[in-house]
């Protein structure tokens, strides 16, 4: 590590350091890093005094978490009593002569040249944990752990032994014939299979979103193999939290299902510090209850490194701009740049700087010459310009659509719903939309808020229509309002493709067939199935329109027409703790309301369980 402190051993954890709770496994042959996080947990939490499903007669009540140490602390009272070689001496490649007690009371091999900063002391953050790489092999243990791949499963018969000695669980102990029981926590062949099944046939995501995944299912060998660590990243947040529900006992899905929530958090774009601290009490318990399930042969430090995670993101933020993939990424595209491999550092730098040049060359061109010929794969085109001031934003909204274009008739009832939609999302007719309700109240005095709605849904668009001829001659409505109270041309645009807002969007019949799901929506509802449960509405893309308002402003604005599902949760849709969103597909929203404008348009994906057969 450029820090200096050497990961291997006993002492591997950064953090930690030599305050470590590690311990070696006589049989296994290694260190583990088991029971070793119940220090973390509140002095009053009852799993500390928990002496059965741990360490073997082992409680946790006088054990406190390491100290958090400055700069100075480290370089003052860990660092200057080794005297380590500088890196300007020793070179820094870990395999220089060891200083006495090493692996023991301490794990450096070299003093980080960083030391000679001014502010290096002052950091509290001087070195990352890089989460890409501890969220892989994270990922990675639990896969072979349950996928019990031979040589990867670290669930041999020496940890076995190993746990008879530490652990006090005889379900799970050697017998007599020299065989270890089945655990729970391993998947049969009928599971194996249909887990791959799943994965080959049933997941799909958005396009851009994940790899294929089906390549990385092997169902003739029944495990994963060939996963880069961004198929990790996508399978531990989004599909472990609940792919596994049908397929292991409770207690083993709800620990599993917590890891992947916890990175999930983790890794969102946005941190709030209340979150933070939500992240740094759950993740403790997350691996207690791991460590109740697996044997002390699982826990090696990448298991323990989590723990540090939350801390080191709320002192330095989002995970995005300090892990490895944006440095991995590049690394690639300059090893493409490699094309003498006698002088690859040479043919680098000579790509390199072609490609500088003509980068700034660009600058010196004149706006009205195009540099770039090539519209690039999501390119969602130019912002609608019309030459009349105050036109409405849902009708200035950027998107793209491509392929084959088709024109249709709108039937009368596809006309007046994606009429009346647009009038009720623009924020021009919002008073128009109160004096139409107060007209309903003062004609219809006896009318429900269910009549009143459904006449809002048919009758409204007729209402401002003769409203604005009526006033026109005495109001001065700007131009374009007379054109879309009069509805949009009956004769409308569709398209099987759109970019917009960097989604991509297919329709249903286009993206059935594919390797990718690019025809799921949601949109986050306005109305409330009960005081506090706002519902969101999900459904399937089957049409992309642009309907054009005939006038002297020529608008035009694209609607999305989706099949919609019940939105009611508790009925069509349910909510599970990890945050995924169960849908009943065979239920349908009773409402007919197909039509939402592009830029409302959310995308999401549809993954059946991996045992369901519909």
């Amino acid at each position: 590590m450029l820090s200096g402190w050497l990961t291997h051993g006993k002492l591997a954890c950064p953090v930690c350091m030599e305050d470590t709770k590690s311990f070696y496994l006589p049989n296994g042959r290694k260190t583990c890093w088991f029971d070793c996080h119940r220090r973390f947990l509140p002095h009053d939490h009852p799993l500390r005094k928990n002496r059965k499903d741990f360490l073997k007669g082992k409680n946790a009540l006088k054990e406190f978490p390491p100290d958090s140490l400055t700069g100075e602390q480290v370089y003052s009272e860990r660092l200057a009593g080794v005297m380590p070689p500088k890196t300007s001496t020793c070179g820094g490649n870990g395999h220089e002569k060891k200083k006495p007690g090493y692996g023991k009371y301490h794990n450096w091999h070299k003093e980080s040249i960083f030391w000679e900063l001014p502010y290096w002391r002052d950091l509290i953050l001087r070195h990352n944990l890089d989460v890409m790489h501890i969220e892989k092999y994270f990922f990675d243990n639990i896969m072979n752990r349950f996928m019990n791949v031979k040589g990867k499963s670290k669930d041999t018969i020496n940890s076995r032994l190993d746990l008879a000695l530490f652990c006090n669980r005889p379900h799970l102990h050697v017998n007599g014939a020299g065989q270890a029981p089945f655990p729970s926590y391993t998947l049969d062949e009928d599971e194996k299979k249909s887990l791959l099944e799943c994965v080959k046939h049933a997941v799909k995501f958005p396009d851009g979103y994940a790899a294929d995944l089906a390549s990385c299912a092997d169902i003739a060998n029944n495990k994963f193999s060939g996963m880069k660590s961004h198929d990790c990243h996508v399978f531990m947040e989004r599909l472990l939290p609940f792919i596994f529900s049908e397929l292991l006992d409770e207690n083993v899905h709800r620990a599993l299902s917590a890891v992947g929530v916890f990175f999930r958090d983790l890794c969102s774009r946005t941190l709030h510090k209340n979150r933070v601290q939500v992240l740094k009490q759950n993740i403790v318990l997350i691996i207690c209850n791991l460590e109740k399930i697996f044997p002390p042969s699982f826990f090696d430090v990448m298991q323990h490194l989590p723990i540090h995670l939350p801390y080191e993101a709320e002192l330095g933020g989002p995970v995005q701009y300090r892990w490895m993939y944006v440095h991995e990424r590049n690394f690639k595209k300059l090893k493409a740049k490699a094309k003498n491999k006698r002088y690859a550092a040479g043919s680098i730098v000579e790509a390199y700087i072609k490609e500088e040049i003509a980068y700034f060359s660009e600058h010196f061109f004149a706006d009205h010459i195009q540099t770039k010929s090539r519209l690039t794969r999501f390119e969602e085109g130019e912002v609608p310009i019309y030459h009349v001031a105050g036109v409405p934003d849902i009708f200035t909204h950027v998107g793209r659509p491509s392929g084959e274009m088709k024109e249709i008739w709108l039937s009368e009832k596809d006309y007046t719903c994606a009429h009346a939609y647009v009038l009720r999302n623009c924020d021009y007719f919002q008073p128009f939309e109160r004096m139409f309700e107060d007209f309903l109240t003062v004609k219809y005095p006896d009318l429900s808020d269910k009549e009143i709605s459904v006449k809002r849904a048919t009758e409204y668009h007729l209402w401002v229509k003769d409203y604005v001829r009526y006033w026109r001659n005495t109001h001065r409505f700007p131009s374009w309002v007379e054109d879309i109270a009069n509805g949009p041309i009956n004769k409308a645009k569709t398209w099987p493709i759109y970019f917009t807002r960097g989604f991509l969007f297919h329709t249903q019949k286009h993206g059935e067939g594919r390797k990718t799901c690019n025809y799921g929506v949601c949109v986050k509802g306005e109305s409330y199935t009960n005081a506090s449960d706002e519902a969101d509405y999900y459904g399937i893309l089957t049409d992309i329109i642009e309907i054009e308002y005939e006038g002297s402003v020529s608008l035009k604005i694209t609607l999305f027409k989706c099949k919609w599902y019940d939105p009611v949760i508790g009925r069509g849709l349910r909510r599970s703790n990890g945050g995924i969103v169960d849908v009943l597909s065979s239920r349908q929203y009773y409402k007919y309301e197909p039509f939402i404008l592009a830029s409302q348009a959310g995308q999401v994906c549809y993954i059946p369980y991996s045992d369901e057969e519909d």
